[in-house]
């Protein structure tokens, strides 16, 4: 058990260095950011963020994806294919972002910026000749490459703000970030993980790639409506200056959720492609997967959620500030949105793109609950309420999708108990409105206790038989390896014998 839990313990870290580093190098650009700018010029600097996140996932097909998933014969073939394609589309990316630059600049209240984001889709073009292999090979646990690549390349980005801001002090640091963050990316992919020739690369690669890919633009598109259309929302209704305040609290409560996913997916794609082929193992592995990504999601936003409003202005300047209720509300949503991670990456791993797609899909109908609240009550809390509602409804219709691959029953339950516990806080903090941080504790204490039975049960119940029984399959294997390498030696030492 020990031995078991030192190996898991050992991935996790190496698994978590590249998005850790990641989030922290990008959590500190936006510090540098906050503190070398207004925040009008802050919230256009997030406007410009935001647009280039909306058009690269739009046009997203899924290549990190796909290249982690597919059979390993076919691995060399498979790099190729994907950079070709990831080639192919930024090259219709970045004349689409020039030419749509006034529409997108508009549409998130910076029509001033529309010079800035037309220059944008060099981000995307430079991003596209990166190293694929570098992806790759993370299905062996080989996450060092990835990390050095990732991290060196936030680190270069976060470094040149300094310089840059001798020259100019407006939204163009943002661009300028992006920009060297990228080249350095692709250098570093090349130098850390060669890649391997291809003479031709094979069209039913690509085919492969573009079935599996398609249905994900659809999906790219909900997820760019989820992430960054309540942006739009906030920037037209309240302002740039509100923006920038609205998306710094979001980035503390909400961002880290993403990078906790990421390390999740790294881990669980593996553990459920070596789950076994039997229909039994591979729906305990899914099972385990998403109520760990329940667990995950409710032991974090907890804490970060119960201090939000008190950790706003300490970290970006006491001219910015949310109100205890847009803390309970980031919380919750927080919570939901990481608990979402579990299902899709059981959709994923399954294929079912489709599927996945549309359950990503429905939670846009929170962001139209949201633009009519906050319409009505002109109060930012509003546009919360509503992407709280659109993602709850995403999440039970993912889960609703997973029937045929895990016990739904389970995961609903466990869902029930994990959400409780964070509802109880956010209605402490929401309650609260102040500083008691007597009573917040009180919130903190009891939904943790809540939380970590949950999880014991969940472990003790359903973790643990599954490794008990996944390690009496192998033993017998395992024997019988070792009685052929005694008879491979055996047969050595007589044939050694024979020869003299």
């Amino acid at each position: 058990m020990l031995a078991l839990l030192r190996r898991y313990a050992a991935r996790l870290s190496s698994a978590s260095l590249s998005s850790v580093g990641e989030f922290l190098l990008r959590f500190v650009r936006t510090v540098v950011l906050s503190r070398l700018l207004s925040p009008h010029d802050l919230g256009a600097a997030v406007a410009v963020a935001s647009i280039l996140a909306s058009c690269e996932m739009i046009t997203d097909i899924g290549l990190e994806k796909f290249v982690m998933v597919t059979r390993a014969d076919v691995r060399a073939q498979v790099v190729a294919a994907a950079w070709q394609m990831s080639v192919g589309r930024a090259v219709v990316l970045a004349p689409l972002i020039a030419l749509g630059a006034p529409f997108l600049a508009r549409a998130f209240g910076a029509g001033e910026e529309h010079a800035l984001v037309a220059w944008l889709g060099l981000v995307p073009l430079v991003a596209s000749f990166r190293n694929w292999r570098i992806v790759q090979i993370q299905q062996d646990y080989r996450y060092g490459p990835e990390a050095i690549a990732n991290i060196g390349s936030r680190l270069a980005g976060v470094l040149v703000l300094l310089p840059a801001a001798a020259l100019v002090r407006d939204a163009r640091l943002m661009a300028i970030s992006l920009v060297v963050e990228a080249a350095v990316a692709v250098v570093l992919s090349y130098l850390l993980a060669p890649r391997e020739r291809v003479g031709a690369v094979d069209p039913g690669i690509r085919r492969e790639a573009l079935r599996f890919g398609l249905p994900l633009m659809a999906n790219g598109l909900g997820l760019a409506t989820i992430k960054q259309l309540d942006q739009v929302i906030v920037a037209n209704l309240f302002g740039l200056a509100s923006l920038a305040e609205y998306s710094l609290a979001l980035n503390l409560a909400i961002m880290p959720t993403s990078i906790l996913q990421q390390i999740g997916a790294k881990l669980a794609i593996p553990f459920l492609l070596r789950a076994g082929s039997d229909a039994a193992g591979s729906a305990e592995a899914a099972l385990i997967v998403v109520l760990g990504t329940l667990v995950a999601a409710a032991a974090f936003t907890v804490p970060v959620g119960l201090a939000l409003d008190h950790l706003v202005p300490v970290v970006y300047g006491p001219h910015y500030q949310v109100t205890a209720g847009f803390a309970a509300l980031a919380m919750l949503v927080a919570f939901v949105r990481f608990s979402r991670g579990g299902p899709n990456m059981i959709l994923l791993q399954h294929g079912r793109t489709a599927r996945l797609t549309v359950g990503n899909l429905i939670a846009g109908a929170g962001l139209l609950v949201g633009f009519l609240l906050a319409l009505a009550f002109r109060r930012r809390e509003s546009v919360l309420i509503g992407i709280l509602i659109g993602d709850l409804l995403s999440f039970l219709l993912l889960a609703s999708q997973l029937a045929r691959h895990l016990r739904v029953g389970a995961v609903l339950r466990h869902g029930a108990v994990l959400g409780a516990a964070v509802a109880f806080a956010a209605a402490v903090l929401w309650r609260d409105g102040g500083s008691n941080w007597r009573l917040r504790g009180l919130a903190l204490a009891v939904s943790m206790l809540v939380i970590g039975i949950d999880a014991v049960v969940i472990y003790r119940g359903i973790a643990l038989p599954f490794t008990d029984r996944r390690r009496a399959r192998q033993a017998p294997q395992d024997g019988a390896d070792e009685r052929r390498v005694r008879t491979h030696a055996a047969g050595q030492i007589v044939s050694v014998g024979h020869g003299n």
